[in-house]
């Protein structure tokens, strides 16, 4: 009669096993995943890989899901490097696992929050929050062989493609009030706008940009994304 109690028992202890070595190698693959991030950008990594049970990827050489949180990541802007704040990314369907060189995600989603001082460290020019949800840009332009100081207090949106647009932009010369023809206005605008341009990590769009007091957030998206364009 205690037999059936015996074969449940060893269901058990197996399922048991099978559990905690499928916990070691999904343990063991984060780690060596957030070793790798850290490597390649920096800043120190949370990685967590899904699906269960997790030997199952190895099958079906496809990952269900992954999820990264990078604190401190370098990224790299036209040979200026500034230091993001948190970025969190979300991949789905990543396949073939088996060859990571020619894997393709379904589905990537990423938000990234940036410091108003390490944004301008990127773009090359002081940027920060004015107030009512417009920024204040600073800058300067030469005119007669004289440098003038200006301040830009405009709207701020962004474009898919990571291109940052002022809209109904207002001028003034810095720590003065004083009435500036249009022309001066257009001249500084013309002059800031090859560097409004945010990087696009491995093919992926922009959909957000969220201004806030002290940071900005961004959120970005792709889908049938290749692994190797984010190495």
């Amino acid at each position: 009669m205690k037999r059936p109690w015996t074969i449940v028992l060893v269901l058990v202890i197996v399922l048991a096993a099978v559990a905690g070595g499928d916990q070691i190698a999904r343990v063991y693959l984060q780690n060596r995943t957030a070793d790798e991030i850290e490597a390649r950008y920096g800043g120190a990594a949370d990685v967590h890989l899904g699906g269960w049970p997790f030997v199952l990827a190895a099958l079906t050489r496809r990952l269900p899901d992954a999820h990264a949180t990078i604190t401190g990541a370098q990224v790299a802007n036209e040979g200026k490097k500034a230091t993001v704040e948190v970025i969190d990314v979300t991949i789905k369907g990543l396949s073939p696992i088996t060859e990571l060189d020619d894997a393709t995600a379904e589905q990537v989603d990423a938000t990234a929050t940036i410091s108003w001082n390490q944004l301008s460290v990127l773009l090359g020019f002081p940027i920060e929050r004015a107030g009512d949800g417009r920024i204040e840009v600073r800058t300067s332009v030469q005119v007669l062989q004289r440098v003038i100081p200006l301040v830009l207090q405009t709207d701020l949106t962004l474009q898919p493609d990571g291109t940052l647009v002022l809209n109904n932009p207002g001028i003034s010369v810095a720590d003065f009030d004083l009435p500036l023809p249009s022309g001066i206005l257009q001249l500084a605008i013309d002059q800031l706008t090859p560097d409004l341009k945010l990087p696009t990590p491995g093919g992926l769009s922009y959909q957000s940009l969220d201004i806030g007091q002290n940071s900005v957030t961004i959120q970005l998206t792709g889908q049938d994304i290749a692994l190797s364009d984010f190495r």
